[in-house]
């Protein structure tokens, strides 16, 4: 199993726990999968940012401020959620400002991060 499989599967546990037992709403539901989705996304974009991050000559100069708009919305999303009750949707917040102290722990670890065609490499 891959890493980012691994990942995923882990937040759809806590986030199908958390909707499970804030009442299991239609709601509650949809917004776990919303967050599932943007988790998904944000592995992509993290791995991308560690591609340029790692460049001599980086594709996309301004690949720095994906961190400082990613703190940014978490936080503001914390308060909507937090005032909206959408109690998976604020277990999201959670696990994405968790997630990259996790990838740095990864690649202290295990080694960087490699891409290919063929699915190759952990990420």
């Amino acid at each position: 199993m891959k890493t980012w499989m691994l990942e995923a599967a882990v937040v759809a546990l806590v986030l199908a726990g958390v909707a499970a037992l804030t009442g299991g709403t239609a709601l509650q539901w949809i917004s776990a999968l919303a967050v599932l989705l943007s988790f998904m996304h944000a592995q992509v974009a993290d791995r991308m940012a560690e591609l340029q991050a790692a460049a001599v000559d980086p594709d996309v100069p301004c690949w720095r401020w994906s961190q400082r708009y990613f703190l940014g919305k978490e936080l503001a999303w914390c308060v909507v959620f937090s005032v909206g009750r959408a109690w998976p949707a604020l277990a999201g917040v959670g696990l994405f400002l968790a997630y990259p102290a996790w990838r740095r722990i990864y690649r202290t670890r295990w080694g960087a991060v490699t891409f290919g065609e063929s699915g190759g490499g952990r990420g």
